[in-house]
């Protein structure tokens, strides 16, 4: 009988020291750990999308404050498949803020947990396993891939794509635009971006761009 996975964590800190004993300890507690030191939003949406870890430790996106982290939470709470986020910060003014809860960019983050720095081990192993016991686990396999490119398509439909056409193994669609334009949409899972491309009339492609959000994707192939 094949043994379910570890929950996993990303670490997303850019202080790499704290970094590794963040591991090593979850590590120890049965944890698959991936870690980021990169703290820009991109790096961060592709990493999630790669990864679909069970739970986030956010570092602060600033020097002085928690800075763009709130923004990162609040939109990684608002995917299709939320992600239970830990805040995890020196900034004393930001954790009273996120403790208190009652204002709008604390309410629209909603921490699972909060874990001050310098932190201590047990609380953060006790914040951990908590933000896990609220994820959704990530389904992978091949009928998993099919429900989301039934999603894909019934988003497509909506926005007007016509002679809609998918893959029985991949989330992947192509499809007509309002123009008429061919144009193909891939989940790069190893990436963890949408890739678009749109035919033209001799028949090459160009590369529109990679998106961190479906329905970003669809908004550039479909606009309006």
């Amino acid at each position: 009988m094949s043994r379910a996975p570890s929950p996993s964590v990303l670490c997303v800190d850019d202080d790499h020291d704290i970094a590794e004993i963040v591991e090593a300890i979850l590590v120890d507690e049965g944890y698959a750990v991936s870690c980021l030191y990169n703290l820009d939003d991109d790096a961060l949406m592709r990493a999630v999308g790669r990864l679909e870890p069970d739970c986030i430790l956010l570092d602060s996106g600033g020097p002085r404050e928690y800075g763009g982290s709130w923004e990162a939470a609040a939109a990684l709470g608002r995917r299709v498949r939320p992600i239970p986020m830990v805040m995890f910060t020196a900034h004393t003014t930001d954790i009273g803020e996120a403790v208190e809860g009652t204002s709008e960019r604390a309410t629209a983050a909603h921490f699972a947990a909060i874990v001050p720095k310098p932190f201590d081990l047990d609380e953060l192993i006790a914040a951990v396993a908590s933000a896990i016991g609220h994820s959704t686990p990530f389904e992978r396999g091949k009928q998993a891939d099919i429900r989301r490119t039934k999603a894909l398509v019934a988003a497509l439909g909506q926005r007007g794509a016509t002679e809609i056409k998918t893959s029985s193994m991949r989330e992947w669609a192509t499809f007509r635009d309002k123009d008429q334009m061919l144009c193909q949409l891939y989940w790069w899972q190893q990436r963890g971006v949408y890739q678009l491309g749109m035919y033209g009339d001799d028949g090459r492609m160009e590369m529109v761009g990679q998106f961190v959000n479906r329905d970003a994707a669809i908004e550039v192939a479909l606009p309006g």
